[in-house]
């Protein structure tokens, strides 16, 4: 007998989604005020929730929610200085169903991290820091 896909509880994932929402105003408020460095780990925090919320909706068959929050995920990372976690979420969006235009995006939002990749070697024992002035 064929085993039917384990539904995930929607207070599940709004947890994660408050976790997230909290996590992303404290580094969008950070970043405001010039902390760009101090918001780091905030944006890499939501980006964590993002990932997590993601799989959860791919476990209820929310394949193109799934995709909108690794795309978010992806922005996440790219702010917290990891654009090479950036590259593989967006590569991972598009694997999945999006749009035409949110296709697009994506393709373009890709093309920039790849760009910061190789235009910016990464320090002796840490990440690479990819966007300038953060």
């Amino acid at each position: 007998m064929a085993k039917g896909r384990a539904r995930v509880s929607p207070r599940q994932v709004e947890e994660l989604l408050a976790k997230k929402a909290a996590a992303l105003s404290k580094a969008r408020a950070l970043t405001t005020m010039g902390l760009s460095e101090t918001a780091q780990p905030l944006w890499a925090n939501a980006a964590a929730y993002e990932e997590r919320i993601a799989a959860l909706l791919d476990a209820n068959g929310d394949d193109l929610e799934a995709a909108v929050h690794r795309i978010s995920a992806a922005s996440c990372y790219r702010k917290a200085g990891d654009a090479s976690r950036a590259t593989n979420l967006y590569r991972a969006a598009l694997a999945g169903p999006l749009r035409p235009i949110t296709r697009k995006e994506v393709e373009e939002m890709l093309t920039e991290c790849l760009a910061l990749l190789t235009a910016t070697p990464p320090p002796r024992g840490g990440k690479a820091h990819t966007e300038p002035g953060d």
